[in-house]
C-alpha cells in the first residue's frame, strides 16, 4: 500500500508539473527527473547546491538564493525556503523557477541536515507580469506626451530596449501618385548599428513583403540569408543596414495601410509568438496615442475653448458651462451614445448615457468633483446608439479663472472596451488554468458499487483566480464497504493544492488499514503534520455497507453530514465529531454509526456551499437542508448539480465548493435454483436474511416463505418432467411502501391438475390465499408466477 501511496503522490506531482529534491547540508543532492529537467540537466545527471549557485542560477539571483538557503538552515529562523530564481537553459537564456522547501535538523543543539522541497516553472507568470508592467509603462509614458513624433520615438525606444533588439522604428506611410513611401522620423538603435531615419520608397523593402503589409499581415524573418521570401537583391542589401532578422507589424485603418512598427536584429533571431503579440499591442497603443496627440495639436491650434482638453483622448468630447448647460458636444458623442445634449444639464447628459448600475455612483462622483472644483477620472460603461454598452475612460477637468471659480468643464471619454474585454479574457484564462490544475488533482470519477448511487461535483470560486484546497473521493474498501470523504485545506494557491492532492491520496492509502473512521482521522492528522501547507485542514469520512445499510462516520472540524430519508425528512449526523486537523494528533478521535434506508441520500460538502459573509453558519445549514428536501426526489446526479445551483444563486463565490452525494439503493433478491428440491432450504435461508436487512415484518416473511416455497417447489417438481432439468429463478423486490413484488419463473411445461380431487393445485390455492395479487403466465417458453405481498395483506 506504501507503493500505491507513493504512486498517487507522484501522479499529483506530475499533474502539477512539480519537481522534487533533497539537498543535504554537505552539498549532496537528490533531485527527481523533473527537477533535473528544470535545471537543464539529463535524467541521469546530478544537482548540488554549489553547482547551481556557481553556474546554473542567474548571477543576479545567486547571492539572494544563497542567503535564503542559509536562513532556512538557521535553527532560530522559520526553517523554510521560498524563492523564485532564474535558471539557465540550453539556448543560453533563463527561465523562472519557484522553489519551496523545508529544512530538517538533527541533534541538540539542532544542526542542519537537509532541505526537502518542490520546484515549478513560473516563467509564464513572470512574462505575463512583465508584459503587463511594460504595457502600463508604455501607456503612462505615451499618455504624458503631446508631440506625435516624440510618441513614435519613445514607443520605439521602449519596445526596442524591452525586447533587446538592434533597432526599432515606427514608419508612417504616405501615399503619393508614383509610389507609397515610408517615413521614419527617428528610430531606436543600439550603439553597434546606425540610424536609418529617412524617407524610403515602399518597393525598397521588397514588393512581396510590402504587399503582405498592405494586407495587414505581420511578418517575421528569422534570417534574411535563408528566408525564401527574401529576393537575392534584398538579401545582399540588408547587411548594409545591419539587418539579419526582422519583425514587422502593419497598421491598417479603414482599409488603408497607415503605418508599420518594425524591429531589426543584427544577428539571426527566432521571434516568439508572445513577442509578436506584444509588438502588435504596442503598435495599436502607439497609433492611438499618435492619433490622440495629433487631435490635441489640432485642438490647440483651433479654438481656445479646447485648449484645456489637450491631455485627454478626444473621442467623445463635450464642454459644460458653469450654469450647467451644454456648450458643445461633438458628433462622436451623439453618434456613439444616442443621447441628445440639447436642452440638457451637462451632468444629467452624462448620467443619462451611463449604465443604470453606474448612474447613481457617477452622479455622486460628479457632485463631489463640482463641489471641490476638482478633475474627475473613471472607467464606466456608456450607452451605445446601436444597442448595449461599451467601456470608456472618462476624464473631466475644470477651467478656472484667476480667482479659482470654474468657468467651464471640459470632458473627454476614450473607448477602452477592447482593452477591458481583453483583460477579462486574460483573467478568465488564468482562472481556467487554475481550475484545470485543481481538477487534475481530484479523482476523474467516483465509484458507485451495487446498492449505491454516488455523485460528486466540484465548483471553483468565481472570484479568486487561485486554486483552492477542497477535495473529495469515493473508493471501495477490501471488505466491500464504500468509503467516501470530503475535506478542505485552509488557504489558496499552489501550496494548498499540493497539500490537498497529498491528503486525498493519503486518505485512500490509510483507509484499508484503519479500524474505523475515528482511528483513520487520527492517523490522517499524524500524516498531515508532515505535509507542507496542511497546517490546518478539516475532513469528514464515512464507510457505508450496501448490504446492511450500516453507516459509520467521523468528522474533524468539518460541517456536519446531512441525511435526507426517502420520505423527504432531513436530519444532521452530529456524532463522531472532533477538532480540525492541525498536527496536534488526537489518538482518541470518535466515530458514530447510523443507518441509511433504501432511498435515503447522504450529503457531504465543503464550507463553500453554505458560508456567506456576515451571516451565521446556522442560516447556511438551514438553507442547505431546505434545498435538499425540495430536491430529494431527483436522481442523484441531478440532485447533486441542482443542489449547488440552488445554493449558489446569482452571487459570486469567493471559495471553492465540493458536494458528494451517496444514495442508498434497494437491491432486489435474485437466485437461480437448480431443478432439485435440495435447493429450497438454501433459498429460504438467503431470502430470510434479505428480509431481515430490509426490516420486513415477521408475518410478511412467513407469507413470503409459504408462497415462494410452494411456487418454487411446484416448478422444480413438475416443470421439467420428461425434459432435461434446467433452472428456476426467484426474484423479490421491495417497493417504498414495503410491498414485496415476487416473480418465480421456469422454462419448462406447465401441467394442469389431473382431476379436481388430486393434491395438484393446492400450491396455487395457498399462493392466492397469502398474497394480495396472484398472476400466472404460461407460454411455450415457460411459466412465470407473479405475486404482490403488502405489509397489511392476508395472514399466512
Amino acid at each position: 500500500m506504501e507503493t500505491s501511496k507513493e504512486e498517487r503522490l507522484q501522479l499529483a506531482l506530475d499533474a502539477a508539473r512539480l519537481g522534487t529534491f533533497v539537498w543535504y547540508a554537505d552539498d549532496r543532492g537528490e533531485p527527481d527527473e523533473r527537477m533535473l529537467e528544470l535545471f537543464n540537466l539529463p535524467k541521469d545527471g546530478t544537482l548540488s547546491l554549489s553547482a547551481a549557485l556557481a553556474s546554473m542560477i542567474h548571477p543576479d539571483d545567486r547571492g539572494r538564493y544563497a542567503d535564503a538557503v542559509a536562513a532556512a538552515f538557521d535553527p532560530g529562523g522559520a526553517r523554510e525556503l521560498r524563492e523564485d530564481i532564474r535558471v539557465m537553459q540550453s539556448h543560453g537564456g533563463y527561465h523562472w523557477v519557484a522553489v519551496s522547501a523545508r529544512a530538517f535538523f538533527t541533534g541538540d543543539p539542532p544542526v542542519p541536515y537537509r532541505l526537502v522541497g518542490v520546484a515549478a516553472e513560473v516563467t509564464e507568470r513572470y512574462e505575463a507580469e512583465a508584459r503587463r508592467d511594460f504595457l502600463f509603462t508604455v501607456s503612462e509614458t505615451l499618455r504624458a506626451l503631446t508631440d506625435p513624433a516624440e510618441i513614435k520615438t519613445r514607443s520605439a525606444d521602449l519596445l526596442g530596449r524591452h525586447l533587446s533588439v538592434s533597432r526599432a522604428l515606427y514608419l508612417d506611410v504616405t501615399h503619393e501618385p508614383d509610389s507609397d513611401y515610408y517615413v521614419v522620423e527617428r528610430d531606436f538603435h543600439d550603439p553597434g548599428v546606425a540610424s536609418i531615419a529617412g524617407r524610403y520608397r515602399a518597393d525598397d523593402f521588397g514588393a512581396g513583403l510590402f504587399a503582405e503589409w498592405r494586407a495587414g499581415r505581420a511578418i517575421t524573418v528569422t534570417d534574411v540569408r535563408t528566408d525564401a521570401r527574401v529576393s537575392e537583391a534584398e538579401r545582399l542589401a540588408y547587411p548594409a543596414t545591419d539587418v539579419r532578422a526582422f519583425a514587422a507589424v502593419p497598421l491598417v485603418k479603414e482599409g488603408s495601410h497607415v503605418a508599420t512598427l518594425m524591429l531589426h536584429q543584427s544577428t539571426p533571431r527566432t521571434w516568439q509568438p508572445g513577442e509578436l503579440a506584444l509588438v502588435e499591442e504596442v503598435a495599436e497603443r502607439t497609433w492611438a496615442a499618435v492619433e490622440r496627440a495629433q487631435a490635441e495639436k489640432e485642438l490647440r491650434q483651433s479654438e481656445l475653448r479646447f485648449r484645456e482638453v489637450v491631455e485627454v483622448a478626444p473621442q467623445l468630447v463635450w464642454v459644460g458651462r458653469c450654469d450647467g448647460s451644454v456648450e458643445f458636444a461633438n458628433e462622436n458623442w451623439t453618434t456613439s451614445t444616442g443621447v441628445d445634449p440639447d436642452g440638457m444639464d451637462h451632468w444629467a447628459m452624462l448620467t443619462a448615457a451611463a449604465h443604470p448600475d453606474e448612474a447613481a455612483g457617477l452622479r455622486a462622483d460628479l457632485a463631489r468633483a463640482e463641489a471641490r472644483c476638482a478633475a474627475f477620472e473613471g472607467e464606466l460603461r456608456l450607452r451605445q446608439r446601436s444597442g448595449g454598452f461599451r467601456w470608456f475612460l472618462m476624464r473631466i477637468v475644470p477651467l478656472s479663472d484667476g480667482a479659482g471659480s470654474v468657468l467651464k468643464w471640459f470632458g473627454v471619454a476614450t473607448d477602452i472596451d477592447d482593452r477591458r474585454r481583453a483583460d477579462e479574457v486574460l483573467r478568465e484564462e488564468e482562472h481556467q488554468v487554475a481550475l484545470r490544475l485543481q481538477r487534475a488533482l481530484l479523482p476523474r470519477a467516483v465509484e458507485s458499487p451495487a446498492g449505491t448511487a454516488v455523485c460528486a461535483r466540484y465548483e471553483a470560486g468565481t472570484v479568486a483566480l487561485e486554486v483552492g484546497g477542497d477535495w473529495y473521493d469515493a473508493f471501495a474498501l477490501p471488505d466491500g464497504q464504500l468509503a467516501i470523504t470530503v475535506g478542505d485545506v485552509v488557504g489558496h494557491g499552489l501550496d494548498a493544492a499540493i497539500a490537498m492532492g497529498a491528503l486525498r491520496v493519503a486518505m485512500a492509502a490509510l483507509a484499508p488499514h484503519s479500524a474505523g473512521p475515528g482511528e483513520l482521522l487520527s492517523q490522517f492528522d499524524r500524516f498531515a503534520r508532515e505535509v507542507d501547507g496542511a497546517h490546518f485542514a478539516t475532513a469528514c469520512y464515512a464507510q457505508y455497507d450496501p448490504a446492511s445499510g450500516r453507516l459509520r462516520y467521523a468528522s474533524a472540524g468539518h460541517p456536519p453530514m446531512l441525511v435526507i430519508d426517502a420520505d423527504g425528512s432531513a436530519r444532521w449526523l452530529d456524532g463522531g465529531r472532533s477538532g480540525p486537523l492541525t498536527g496536534k494528533v488526537d489518538d482518541q478521535r470518535p466515530d458514530a454509526t447510523d443507518r441509511l434506508e433504501p432511498g435515503a441520500t447522504l450529503v457531504l460538502y465543503s464550507d463553500g456551499l453554505i458560508e456567506r459573509r456576515r451571516e451565521p453558519i446556522t442560516v447556511g445549514l438551514e438553507r442547505l437542508a431546505r434545498a435538499a428536501v425540495e430536491l430529494h426526489h431527483l436522481p442523484v446526479e441531478q440532485f447533486c448539480s441542482r443542489l449547488i445551483s440552488a445554493l449558489g444563486g446569482e452571487r459570486q463565490r469567493t471559495d471553492d465548493t465540493v458536494v458528494l452525494c451517496l444514495r442508498a439503493v434497494a437491491q432486489p433478491y435474485r437466485r437461480e435454483l437448480r431443478a432439485d428440491a435440495t435447493e429450497l432450504s438454501g433459498m429460504r435461508r438467503s431470502l430470510t436474511a434479505w428480509c431481515a436487512v430490509r426490516h420486513v415484518a415477521d408475518t410478511t416473511v412467513a407469507r413470503l416463505m409459504l408462497a415462494v416455497g410452494e411456487a418454487a417447489a411446484n416448478a422444480i417438481e413438475h416443470a421439467y418432467l420428461g425434459q432435461t432439468p434446467r433452472s428456476v429463478s426467484v426474484t423479490v423486490s421491495q417497493e417504498p411502501d414495503g410491498t414485496l413484488v415476487v416473480a418465480i419463473a421456469d422454462t419448462g411445461s406447465w401441467r394442469s391438475p389431473a382431476h379436481p380431487g388430486s393434491d395438484r393445485g393446492r400450491g396455487i390455492m395457498i399462493m392466492r390465499r397469502v398474497s394480495d395479487t396472484f398472476e400466472r403466465h404460461t407460454t411455450a417458453g415457460g411459466t412465470t408466477i407473479r405475486l404482490r405481498l403488502s405489509p397489511n395483506g392476508p395472514a399466512a
